[in-house]
């Protein structure tokens, strides 16, 4: 219970705020933060399927009725396919932000934003529940299903078809997009390391003849210290989402392949609601790692203070132009990532 309650809240406090700063804060207001607040309602809705899991593993059985299980068990699939393409999206928009910073936004435009997140919806809706669909089997993953249908099932081609659509597919699409972000993020630091170094030596030889020994190993830091850190976030993106949705769906497939005596039921309780971790890892990967959330984030907090003043829980102009410029360029040079 304290695993679930912490899943739980940790959930809402997370997405919570990224609805909120998205929604009170003008300057965040931007195509690829609208994608975020997509991912974060979806996010915030797979809660209600947390609180009805967490009750059928302390009590042990369903006891909500069989429709409801299966209502719950589809809309749980499809939240969680829902979210593996947020991020699929995000990925691809980073990579056209660094492939080709001076079209972006032409390319990436408000209203091709909002036309792929309704079609995203839609298709897995209509894709998840075709009269093909096994409900049988989604309420049996989610644990809800009567222990009279439980069983091998001979006819497994639509698993495997939603896997590779909504979990293989958008994966490599991930991995593809951030190799090629981290690859150019990594070519660009050198480069300007480059020119860093070079501007130093200038002017050392007309200020100091020792000083560009010293400007060296500090420029040389300052490299290291960028490609670090885009090594980090690269390996955090796709570790996250191997260790949280990887076991979920290995196991649930096998388990539709050899039958629930294979897979028992407390280790698709584990990989469940460590696939349930991954919506409240989303608000710290794609939110507290952007410098413009993590300042929104403090002020909201700062203002639930008590004897916080007013005039402090407002953004100051130059600050919010310098946020909207810190925007605009961390998104055409993908630096955000």
């Amino acid at each position: 219970m304290a695993v679930f309650t912490f899943i739980i809240i940790a959930t809402i406090v997370g997405n919570g705020l990224i609805c909120v700063s998205v929604v009170k804060f003008r300057h965040l207001r931007t195509n690829t933060n609208f994608i975020l607040l997509s991912l974060a309602l979806t996010d915030l809705s797979m809660v209600v399927i947390m609180i009805l899991n967490a009750v059928t593993t302390v009590t042990g059985e369903w006891i909500f009725g069989q429709w409801c299980c299966r209502a719950v068990a589809s809309i749980g699939l499809t939240l969680s396919f829902i979210s593996i393409l947020h991020l699929c999206v995000l990925s691809v928009d980073r990579y056209i932000a660094i492939q080709k910073p001076f079209r972006y936004q032409f390319i990436v435009t408000r209203r091709r934003v909002i036309t792929i997140l309704l079609l995203i919806w839609l298709s897995v809706v209509v894709i998840l529940n075709v009269p093909l669909a096994d409900f049988e089997f989604r309420a049996d993953t989610y644990g809800c299903a009567s222990p009279s249908t439980q069983g091998p099932s001979r006819e497994s081609p639509y698993i495997f078809f939603l896997v590779a659509l909504f979990v293989i597919l958008p994966f490599a699409i991930i991995c593809f997009s951030n190799a090629v972000v981290f690859k150019i993020a990594f070519t660009q630091a050198r480069q300007l390391s480059r020119v860093e170094r070079s501007l130093r030596e200038s002017a050392a030889d007309i200020c100091d003849q020792h000083e560009p020994q010293q400007g060296e190993k500090t420029v040389e830091n300052h490299s290291l210290k960028r490609e670090i850190k885009s090594a980090r976030t690269f390996a955090l993106v796709l570790g996250i989402f191997l260790l949280c949705y990887t076991p979920f769906y290995t196991a649930g497939t096998y388990r539709k392949i050899a039958g629930p005596i294979k897979v028992p039921r407390s280790v698709m309780n584990i990989t469940m609601w460590v696939a349930f971790a991954n919506s409240f890892c989303n608000p710290i990967v794609y939110g507290l790692r952007y410098s413009p959330f993590r300042k929104a984030f403090k002020q909201l907090c700062c203002c639930g203070r008590k004897g916080y003043g007013k005039q402090n829980c407002r953004f100051k102009s130059s600050s919010s132009r310098r946020e909207r410029q810190d925007t605009v360029l961390s998104r055409s040079s993908g630096s955000n990532v």
